[in-house]
């Protein structure tokens, strides 16, 4: 049996051109992004800064409340040690001087400890809101930068995919220029309008299937930042309601302090 070694060239030049328009590797790989958590949030520079000065205000501010609080114990030790000297203990048991300076010392002891407790509560609420507003920015500012660098592969994929269609429109010219089989100019323009009508039907699908492809990358990056949002605010909402659970006990549990 003879075989037509152009029937052959030919098929050759059909799968090549099928090979370039289906090739995988002309598809970059989809983006594998990060999940943004209050987690991974907290350990960004911005953040790690914030808290630090935070941290250092709190320290500065139980810095002054210890100096109180040791400047009113020797004043208040000051007063006892002059009021008890040369006084016995039934004395002191009766005398209502005595009763009094006391009972104003534990007083005032009380409503420093609860000054300073207020102090304490309304630096720590404002410590959350400025955290809160903090990990919502840095949120909108990550997942802005995500969308960016989808956006940014969608628009290299398409510029490969003109120039890789415009390659194979300058091959499949070459192609039927150089087909021997084709004897006549006629001949030529026929097969050359064919082709192309061919590659032009195919190069369609392929923008259509990288475009659907896209959008479908680009809804589902934002049903996950959208899902990210949600969970944030959840942990935010849990940390706060964690503080109120701890205020609440300490509220709870504190007693006057005093010492005589």
């Amino acid at each position: 049996m003879i075989w037509n070694k152009n029937i052959f060239k030919e098929e050759d030049i059909k799968c090549s051109v099928r090979r370039k328009l289906n090739n995988p590797e002309n598809f970059t790989e989809p983006l594998v992004f990060e999940p943004i958590t209050v987690e991974s949030l907290q350990q960004d520079k911005g953040f790690l800064k914030t808290s630090k000065k935070q941290q250092k205000d709190l320290e500065a501010m139980r810095k002054r409340h210890a100096k109180e609080k040791m400047l009113l114990q020797k004043q208040q030790c000051a007063a006892i040690e002059k009021m008890i000297k040369g006084k016995n203990k039934e004395q002191l048991t009766n005398d209502t001087t005595f009763r009094t300076l006391v009972t104003d010392q534990s007083n005032t002891w009380s409503e420093l400890v609860s000054r300073h407790r207020r102090e304490e509560c309304a630096a720590a609420r404002t410590r959350l809101d400025d955290q809160r507003e903090l990990l919502k920015k840095m949120m909108e500012q990550t997942q802005l930068a995500q969308m960016k660098q989808l956006e940014a592969k969608h628009e290299r994929e398409l510029k490969e995919m003109n120039t890789r269609q415009a390659k194979i429109s300058v091959e499949t010219s070459k192609e039927v220029a150089n087909d021997k089989t084709l004897k006549t100019k006629q001949e030529k323009d026929r097969r050359l309008r064919e082709k192309k009508q061919n590659n032009i039907k195919k190069f369609m699908d392929e923008k259509k299937t990288q475009t659907i492809k896209q959008n479908r990358e680009k809804e589902k990056l934002k049903v996950t930042h959208d899902k990210q949002v949600e969970e944030l605010g959840k942990d935010i909402d849990n940390l706060i309601e964690m503080y109120k659970m701890e205020e609440s006990e300490f509220d709870m549990a504190s007693k006057a302090e005093f010492l005589a």
